[in-house]
């Protein structure tokens, strides 16, 4: 893709007409006030036979937007200075903007020669040699051309294909930013826009938005698919494209929307970046600026925030989140412009651009953890890039759409992360640190129930969702640091602790045995046996659990053979004489006022006895 750039009336329509035959002017406006306005579209043949794309984009400095969301799918400038007037304010903001989006080389035309002596023409030449030093075209060649007398002509095609840059890659999924929206009779929908990534193909499903108030991303198909003019059953990036596309109307898809492949690239309002101020600009930037940011043909506010430093000068970068008031579709290592207001700009309004380091950035306290995880993201290939999507995403984790669109990293390569169920992939240390908070889990369990096989599954549950406690386990069995039978979950090497071991049962279990039905309080249990309370709790525990003892109270426990002896004694009473009063249970039981009516409401409890009024009787 060739972008032709420059001044306003230094010739570029002309010159492009002279390279292709095309009038890249169309619009009746562009005809009448002799100006580009729109961007212009021709197929230009090198002296090779490989075909390029030419974009003419408007000189006047009140369209440099349009010029912006041609300049993001340029590969190669074509930068046009007229030998009359030389560099002028526009000459070198486009080139500055040529150096933001990516520009990867180019060639000056010096044009109109023929309307300047041959002493300015050299001046000319040196001057635009002194200008391009240090940019994206330094060492580029100047040639002087006269689109009107056809001079030169030759020389600039050959500088041109010898200048080409080898084709971008084309093997992932498609991104086209919109920059032309017409409905065609018999056709429908038709979008225009430079395949900035990827391949797309005729027949394909794609997504296309984020459009309207709600932001909505919508669904198509490629119905067909032009590309300079002509049909194709497929278009690579770096083509100029046209595609028919069903199940949109022209209304929901307006200028600056773009089309892509739903999953592949974020859509985001939120995000991390290479902030890169131009020298030209008067003034550095705050902790906190607004500017507009230029995203294909979309320019959206800004809010940018330095992750580095409080202030950033003329020339300098910076890591920096950036928050934009709509959503914008972006990929690792894309290139934006920064605009600002005149007070700001050196030149027109470009004040610097963007490089995305993290297409989609989540909220966190304190700045040094964006900053930390910026820079290794800034810093690493595309693995280094997930680990720390999947560090922020924690034990959510993501899924293979999830990592490519935030780090541009296939989880097929199946090197960053660890694998949670199908298709789900968490950081190997919130892996590790859960698996710290289970083991920390079962020694509490194995500290307060010593008597106890282990954990229960189901206590783990707040640790997590199932898939992702279920994997920390099964590393952790698999390591041999855990076992499990079923349900139950222990450390390895873990023995209950047999009754027998029970500190104080045998001692409880003699006492309870010796005051029959008389039992003695819980404390007065525990002094009998030289202790306290919480000392023969799990010996209590121990005999309830093993039928040894009955709970009466919270406080009131009784050996479980003399409460059955009990139990048969009242039964017989129940069934020789019909009911029974408190009176008689206490005559029966031998037991004071307090413990009779304790012991009649267990048995009511038990559904052995029915109270009614003041005596009770057996049920059924």
């Amino acid at each position: 893709m060739v972008g032709v750039a420059g001044h306003i009336d230094h010739g570029k329509t002309a010159l492009v007409k002279a390279l292709t035959g095309v009038d890249t002017d169309r619009l009746p406006e562009e005809k009448a006030r002799g100006i580009t306005i729109e961007l212009g579209f021709a197929a230009l043949t090198l002296d090779d036979g490989r075909r390029a794309a030419v974009i003419d984009m408007p000189g006047h400095e009140r369209f440099v937007r349009t010029m912006i969301a041609g300049a993001g799918g340029v590969d190669l400038m074509l930068l046009v200075v007229a030998a009359n007037e030389g560099v002028m304010p526009q000459t070198r903001e486009h080139l500055a903007i040529a150096d933001l989006v990516g520009v990867r080389g180019g060639v000056c035309a010096l044009t109109k020669c023929d309307l300047a002596s041959d002493d300015l023409v050299e001046l000319a030449v040196e001057e635009v040699r002194e200008v391009l030093r240090g940019t994206a075209l330094d060492g580029a060649p100047v040639i002087p051309v006269s689109a009107k007398e056809g001079t030169g002509l030759a020389a600039l095609r050959a500088a041109l294909t010898a200048a080409a840059v080898t084709p971008r890659d084309a093997s992932g999924a498609p991104v086209m930013p919109i920059d032309r929206v017409f409905a065609r009779k018999g056709f429908g929908v038709v979008v225009t826009g430079t395949l900035v990534a990827g391949t797309l193909r005729e027949g394909e499903v794609v997504a296309v938005g984020p459009t309207g108030p709600e932001h909505r991303v919508l669904t198509a198909r490629v119905r067909g698919l032009q590309v300079h003019g002509a049909a194709v059953s497929e278009a690579r990036a770096g083509s100029r494209v046209a595609a028919n596309l069903a199940g949109v109307e022209v209304a929901e898809v307006p200028r600056g929307q773009w089309v892509f492949r739903e999953g592949v690239v974020a859509v985001t309002r939120s995000f991390d970046a290479r902030v890169r101020l131009l020298p030209e600009t008067r003034r550095a930037l705050g902790r906190r600026t607004k500017l507009e940011v230029a995203a294909g043909a979309t320019h959206a506010l800004a809010t940018v925030s330095l992750l580095e430093g409080d202030s950033l000068e003329p020339g300098a970068e910076a890591l920096a989140r950036v928050s934009t008031d709509r959503p914008l579709v972006l990929r690792v290592g894309e290139r934006l412009v920064l605009r600002g207001p005149p007070s700001l700009a050196g030149v027109g309004g470009t004040v610097g651009g963007l490089t995305v380091v993290r297409p989609m950035a989540e909220r966190v306290r304190r700045r040094s953890v964006a900053l930390e995880r910026a820079r290794r993201s800034a810093a690493g290939d595309a693995r280094a890039r997930a680990e720390v999507e999947l560090e922020a995403a924690g034990l959510k984790g993501l899924d293979a759409d999830g990592l490519m669109a935030r780090a541009g990293y296939a989880a097929s390569e199946g090197r960053a992360g660890v694998a949670v169920g199908a298709d789900r992939w968490v950081s190997g240390p919130a892996l590790e640190a859960l698996q710290a908070k289970v083991l920390d889990a079962l020694s509490g369990q194995h500290a307060r129930h010593p008597d106890e096989r282990g954990l229960d599954r189901r206590a783990l549950a707040a640790l997590g969702d199932d898939a992702v406690v279920d994997s920390a386990l099964g590393a952790l069995v698999a390591a041999k640091r855990v076992t499990r039978e079923g349900d139950v979950i222990a450390r390895a090497g873990w023995r209950a602790r047999s009754a027998d071991e029970t500190p104080y049962l045998a001692q409880v279990r003699a006492a309870l045995a010796r005051a029959g039905t008389s039992a003695p309080s819980v404390n007065e249990l525990a002094q009998s046996v030289g202790t306290d309370a919480k000392g023969i709790a799990l010996a209590i525990k121990r005999l309830v659990d093993r039928g040894e003892a009955l709970k009466v109270t919270s406080e009131l426990y009784v050996d479980a053979a003399a409460m059955g002896a009990l139990e048969a004694a009242l039964v017989q009473w129940l069934k020789e004489k019909g009911t029974i009063d408190a009176q008689g249970f206490k005559e029966l039981s031998g037991l004071s006022r307090k413990w009779a009516i304790q012991y009649l409401e267990w048995f009511d409890g038990r559904r052995l006895t029915l109270r009614v009024g003041d005596r009770r009787k057996l049920r059924g």
